[in-house]
């Protein structure tokens, strides 16, 4: 999913008949491979496969937004730490140690998760709002 390679171990049916589906991201087992969260549950594989998706859609593409937002911030305020909080409507972006925001960059968190997002767009005005309102403390 987005150029990252998981895998999902199912187990099941377990009491009270649920199937439980757990995310690695990598190869399980291996070097780098590491446990994204706790079991996702279904009535049946299928569900549990679908929640399964749902969550990755989620992790991942929130996971490239913050990288990306990383990404510039490096580029043009070196030491910045970036701050990526999310809540049911927005994500938020702050900065933290030797710079801050102004005004916190705010992006509808369905337009970062969108599978049609052009993410250079984002990339695009990530860009546009650390050079505008990004000061040093």
């Amino acid at each position: 999913m987005l150029g990252r390679r998981f895998v999902l171990v199912f187990e099941g049916p377990l009491p009270p008949g649920r199937y439980e589906v757990r995310i690695w991201e990598g190869r399980r087992g291996g070097r780098a491979s590491q446990y994204l969260r706790a079991p996702i549950r279904g009535r049946d594989v299928k569900e549990a496969r679908a929640r399964a998706l749902h969550v990755l859609h989620h992790y991942a593409g929130l996971d490239r937004f913050r990288l990306m937002v990383e990404e510039v911030a490096c580029q043009l305020l070196p030491g910045a730490e970036v701050e990526v909080v999310e809540d049911a409507r927005d994500v938020t972006v702050t900065l933290a140690g030797g710079y801050a925001l102004r005004v916190p960059l705010v992006i509808p968190r369905d337009r970062v998760l969108d599978p049609d997002v052009d993410p250079a767009s984002l990339c695009a005005l990530a860009r546009a709002h650390l050079q505008t309102h990004a000061v040093r403390r």
